[in-house]
């Protein structure tokens, strides 16, 4: 899992790329699907307890800001 969003955020970042992103409409059109595919495969390997953890940070963060 690492290493495949090491991976999708190298494509994201680096400026070779499979379609230019020069190209108007379509540029980014590449990266915001191996984005979104890395981001689902993600979400394939989350397990209630991580988003009960990430819940429960957001809420003390979220508490910290409020006071």
């Amino acid at each position: 899992v690492r290493a495949l969003l090491m991976a999708a955020l190298a494509y994201f970042v680096l400026p070779i790329d499979a379609v230019p992103d020069l190209l108007v409409g379509i540029g980014f059109a590449d990266d915001a699907t191996v984005l979104m595919t890395a981001l689902s495969m993600l979400g394939a390997h989350l397990k209630p307890a991580h988003r009960e953890a990430a819940r429960r940070a957001l809420l003390k963060e979220t508490s910290r800001e409020t006071a």
